[in-house]
């Protein structure tokens, strides 16, 4: 099984997002954002791409960080989500 759910779950908290404001700039579902983190659904290329759009990494190089290291990255940044989870 994949880490791809915590390496998500882990680049929306370093940014300060909520669930809720991923979703919105995602135009994805408060809930898949949920099941996605919780690794109980593998989004689809285009659900992975259009939430990696809301911060400044790609795809490719979302799959070749290691889990934990957007905050030692430089990819650390408090978002402003306008609204709390």
């Amino acid at each position: 099984m994949t880490d791809l759910g915590k390496k998500l779950q882990s680049l929306r908290q370093t940014h300060g997002l909520s669930q809720r404001a991923l979703a919105r700039r995602s135009g994805l579902s408060n809930g898949l954002i949920s099941l996605i983190e919780k690794d109980q659904v593998s989004p689809s290329v285009s659900s992975l791409e259009k939430i990696l759009d809301s911060f400044p990494i790609g795809l490719a190089d979302f799959f070749a960080m290691p889990s934990g290291a957007f905050a030692e990255s430089g990819l650390a940044g408090r978002m402003d989500e306008g609204a709390s989870t």
